[in-house]
């Protein structure tokens, strides 16, 4: 195979430095929110029209963002007059790294996270709220699945239980169901621990609260089981088998 010309190299290297510089410049917030503050326009995008350069960052953040708050509906309403500022620190310190919906919101969930560390929300139950929102998401998305392979999963092997796949706990610091269940908004909700698992049921996720040892027990049932482990157990592995948390391999 014939060599690359030497005098070729050098214009495909900086074609390939100017599309790395164009799309990191359209994930800025400098291109997305065109407010002026990009006094020093990158030299390798010198002849390009930054309006429509603007028009293009805007377009794709807005369908970022589409995606996201798809995820986390409550969350962002819940951020109230923050929401604008979280998100241009949202689109400085993340640039996309995938497409799907799923990632982009595991994404923001963990930009969120680590900026309540350092700063916590006004409302101490909003981790709480986007944990639960982002366990709603997978948990529909898993749920769309998963009928299907997990009845031929019991077809084989010994009588046993296991949590079933999908299904999503979590410890909260808050009573956050009246958020989900009634469109509360959150002023009277009551701090305690609350074992929560979110599971589809009757074709929709679900949020259960449960008792810290049926928590504690599902959390250990990662694997098969057998049965005969939990004598005098049958009422209860009835119950979490008709809610969609316990899968019977009989």
């Amino acid at each position: 195979m014939a060599k690359q010309p030497l005098a070729k190299r050098p214009v495909a290297k900086r074609l390939l430095h100017r599309q790395a510089r164009l799309l990191e410049y359209l994930t800025s917030g400098d291109a997305i929110f065109g407010d002026g503050r990009d006094v020093h326009f990158d030299a390798a995008l010198q002849g390009i029209d930054r309006a429509l350069l603007h028009i293009e960052a805007r377009f794709s953040h807005e369908k970022r963002m589409e995606k996201i708050a798809a995820v986390f509906p409550k969350t962002f309403a819940l951020l109230g007059a923050d929401r604008d500022a979280i998100m241009r620190e949202f689109v400085e310190a993340c640039p996309p790294v995938d497409i799907s919906r799923i990632e982009s919101a595991l994404q923001f969930r963990d930009f969120l996270t680590a900026r309540w560390q350092r700063q916590p929300p006004a409302a101490r139950y909003l981790p709480d709220v986007t944990a639960c929102e982002l366990a709603l998401a997978q948990v529909r998305i898993d749920g769309d699945g998963e009928l299907t392979v997990n009845a031929v999963r019991t077809q084989a092997g010994l009588p046993g239980i296991r949590r079933k796949p999908g299904v999503v706990l979590l410890s909260a610091r808050f009573d956050i169901r009246p958020i989900f269940e009634g469109g509360s908004e959150g002023a009277n909700l009551i701090e305690r621990k609350v074992p929560l698992a979110i599971a589809h049921h009757a074709g929709e996720p679900r949020i259960f609260e449960l008792a810290p040892e049926v928590f504690d027990l599902l959390a250990a049932l990662d694997r098969w089981v057998a049965v005969d482990e939990f004598p005098d157990s049958d009422g209860l592995i009835a119950d979490l088998t008709e809610a969609g948390l316990l899968e019977v391999r009989r």
